[in-house]
């Protein structure tokens, strides 16, 4: 077996046009990972390997190509051997359902041809439809500036923009190995719970009905006296007089992110992100499932966190039986014994 991941299937099977999919990954410099090209299996992928041989940044490097938001810059571990001057980047090639944003774009973006032996510029049939299966090329790289650039490579060379809308209607499902996973139990913008509910207007509602609170009233007496004399100073220095605080709703953290699911527990409503690993990583599925019957494409982390071996049977088997293509890692046997019908790949190291 060739260093890095293998094993399991050589492609992927016939797609399913309604739920999105990864062909081909193809990693280049990024973190621990100096190249890596993968087929992964249309279902359930298992990845295997010992400490520190790349499983989890394969799942970063997803999640970071499919972010439903835009993240924050970049630090110099994101780059291989920290050289940030030779960049880094993350390519799938993806086989997205017509209900994704694809075709709704300003600038067309126009598909590649697939088949068994790869990507290739399309051929056309005489009724103008692709011989093969049409795909998507979808690219993120670090830049030498410590940015992200999200760009769809188009069959003649060019490059457009991967924009956030896009990225997320293909929909994505992360369950970190960290103990604090709760993203997607919060209305934080592009989680699982703000697409299920997808009332855009909700932030400025509330930003509008806060803003009529008299925040300066709930200060203590000491730092009403320091706004009063900021005021002062503001006065004397010609600037903008009549301080007052109120909610401004300017970048950052936004309202809406501080809401998130409750639960009843003994008659008193808590925070579902107060409750176990298990049971938020297991709710964060739900929602997913709820996404007016989406299929996103789901990255596990260490299957066993916060799972009894029966709940990690019980959850490979549910996976195994939907529709979105899974990578999850693991070194739970009970986990890999459920893998009836996963495909199993050995990372065997990061060269």
């Amino acid at each position: 077996m060739a260093r890095g991941v293998g094993g399991g299937m050589s492609s992927p099977a016939s797609a399913n046009p309604s739920t999105p999919a990864i062909y081909e990954l193809s990693i280049e410099r990024y973190r621990g990972i100096p190249s890596l090209q993968w087929r992964p299996a249309r279902g359930v992928n298992v990845i295997l390997g010992g400490g520190n041989v790349g499983k989890t940044t394969i799942l970063e490097a997803i999640a970071l190509l499919l972010s439903p938001f835009n993240p924050a810059n970049l630090s110099d571990p994101d780059y291989h051997d920290r050289k940030i001057d030779a960049g880094f980047s993350v390519e799938a090639i993806l086989s997205l359902p017509l209900t994704s944003c694809i075709s709704n774009q300003l600038r067309p973006s126009w598909p590649w041809e697939w088949t068994e032996a790869g990507i290739s510029v399309p051929s056309l049939e005489d009724d103008g439809k692709i011989v093969g299966e049409p795909v998507y090329r979808a690219r993120v790289r670090g830049t030498e500036d410590l940015e992200l650039a999200y760009e769809i490579v188009q069959p003649d060379g060019t490059t457009d923009n991967f924009p956030v809308t896009l990225r997320r209607s293909i929909g994505l499902v992360r369950l970190g190995g960290d103990d604090r996973n709760d993203r997607d139990l919060r209305l934080v913008q592009g989680s699982a719970l703000d697409r299920l509910l997808s009332d855009k207007g909700l932030r400025s509602r509330m930003a509008s009905e806060l803003a009529k609170s008299e925040v300066r009233e709930e200060l203590s007496s000491a730092a009403q006296t320091a706004v009063s004399n900021l005021d002062m100073a503001f006065r004397k220095e010609s600037l903008p007089s009549g301080l007052d605080l109120a909610i401004t709703g300017a970048q950052g953290a936004s309202v809406a992110s501080m809401i998130g699911l409750t639960a009843d527990r003994h008659g008193v409503q808590l925070p579902l992100a107060s409750w176990g690993a298990g049971t938020r990583r297991l709710s964060a599925l739900a929602i997913a499932e709820q996404n007016q019957g989406e299929a996103p494409i789901t990255l596990v982390d260490e299957i066993e966190r916060g799972l009894e071996p029966y709940r990690q049977r019980a959850l490979v088997e549910k996976l195994q039986s939907g529709k979105a293509q899974v990578f999850l890692t693991t070194h739970s046997p009970a986990a890999i014994s459920a893998g009836s019908k996963a495909s199993l790949w050995a990372r065997l190291g990061p060269d």
